[in-house]
């Protein structure tokens, strides 16, 4: 059987813009990208959400990250871990959405 280690997913160190929201509230929050993998994020927030809360985001990636298109990948996800200036949060799904 797998260890928690080996299920955990490649994280990488990318620096770019978040907002982000308890879900289907109005008002977006920014944040910025730590680092980020397939099945979670972990990035700086102004604004405290309690762990468990489901919150969506959208990462924003620059053209100059993605080979010339800018694009936004929106998703869904649990807070599963706040800090003093971050927090993590589980990716569930997300859609890529060209700007």
């Amino acid at each position: 059987m797998p260890t928690s280690f080996e299920l955990r997913a490649e994280r990488f160190p990318i620096r770019t813009k978040v907002w982000y929201r308890a879900s289907r509230r109005p008002v977006w929050s920014p944040g910025e990208s730590i680092n980020i993998s397939r099945s979670g994020i972990l990035f700086r927030a102004g604004k405290d959400i309690e762990p468990g809360t489901l919150i969506e985001m959208r990462i924003l990636f620059p053209a100059d990250m993605t080979g010339g298109v800018p694009m936004d990948v929106v998703c869904t996800g649990p807070v599963v871990r706040q800090e003093a200036s971050s927090m993590a949060a589980a990716i569930l799904n997300y859609r890529f959405k060209q700007e």
